[in-house]
């Protein structure tokens, strides 16, 4: 991290943001390596990348439609979907190659749709089941920028409360979804700091943000395993909440002028939904081998590490980068980046 205040200037916001990406992308693949035999070191954190993840996404989502919100829905849907579908037919041709035309294409099929197959067979790319979360939140603000972009945080907040923990009593959804109200934290921190001026000292900010991490590898190890509403629910206490605690911090020290700068940091945020869908697919390659000693273990997952970070810079830089300006000028009319 640099200070970068310049007097009369309003600071970047974005900076710590998407370095953080980057640590949260990082962390689930890293993860997800460990838990491979070939690749299994002993490194057992990183889900928790997912909880910072949504809690990433409700402050952005409010930061960015708080003056600007024309075709919301459709920024989103062209933001999220294309890269997934592509993902998942890469994926897609392995299964083909591993299973009989009819029941692979038939997985195919319901995993672009984020659909179980009749057998209880999970999407091909599994992490899908966090893009559905987005999906959800995505529609609730869409709904709420109704209201305005004014009143749309406080009531996608509600909205999602009402969803994450009272939704299957009052009848409208069959079970709860407590993971939602992480990204009521990210408005409730829009809110927070769309009123209120600089904080007076660094040190709080900072040490939100170092009791944040702290927490998520000390909460991590207890969760793992445990599935199901309740389970999300000690999730958003022990994982949600310090997440928080790490946005807002990083948000804070942002304004206060100290923010990431380093390219290759920034980069790796840029890319970080490219990491995010990517990692599986490289380590199915490696997925039917056995372990080996450790040494090799570690060879195996700092192999892992290095390729999915080159292939994510470069699926995001010529892949998602061209995809998402060609469907944007075509579907919005769109000239600009966003």
């Amino acid at each position: 991290m640099t200070a970068t205040r310049s007097a009369g200037a309003a600071p970047q916001l974005f900076h710590n943001l998407q370095a953080l990406r980057a640590f949260a992308a990082v962390n689930v693949a890293v993860f997800h390596f460990a838990l491979i035999p070939a690749a299994s070191v002993p490194w057992h954190y990183g889900s928790f990348g997912v909880d910072l993840f949504f809690v990433l996404s409700g402050f952005i989502i409010a930061w960015s439609s708080r003056t600007d919100h024309r075709q919301f829905l459709v920024h989103r849907l062209i933001r999220v979907l294309p890269p997934y579908w592509i993902v998942t037919c890469m994926l897609g041709l392995l299964v083909l190659l591993a299973m009989p035309t009819g029941p692979a294409l038939d997985w195919i099929g319901r995993s672009l749709l984020f659909l179980y197959g009749v057998d209880g067979r999970p999407p091909i790319l599994f992490v899908g089941w966090t893009l559905v979360y987005e999906l959800v939140f995505y529609l609730i603000y869409a709904a709420a920028l109704r209201t305005g972009p004014r009143y749309a945080p406080l009531v996608a907040i509600i909205t999602l409360f009402v969803l994450a923990y009272g939704g299957r009593m009052i009848g409208i959804t069959t079970r709860d979804w407590p993971l939602l109200a992480e990204f009521a934290f990210g408005l409730a921190i829009f809110l927070c700091i769309d009123r209120r001026s600089e904080p007076a000292h660094s040190a709080v900010p900072a040490a939100l943000i170092v009791v944040g991490i702290a927490l998520l590898f000390a909460f991590e190890p207890s969760l793992h395993g445990q599935e199901g509403a309740s389970a999300d629910q000690v999730r958003v206490a022990k994982l949600g909440l310090p997440a928080a605690a790490v946005v807002l911090g990083l948000i804070q020290l942002e304004r206060m002028g100290t923010a990431v700068r380093s390219r290759f940091v920034l980069a790796l945020g840029a890319a970080s939904y490219a990491l995010y869908l990517l990692h599986p697919l490289v380590f199915s390659f490696v997925l039917p081998f056995p372990a080996g000693t450790l040494a090799m273990r570690f060879v195996v997952f700092g192999v892992l590490l290095a390729v999915t970070i080159a292939l994510s810079l470069g699926f995001h830089a010529w892949v998602e980068r061209p995809m998402l300006r060609v469907l944007r000028k075509r579907l919005i009319g769109e000239t600009r980046s966003r």
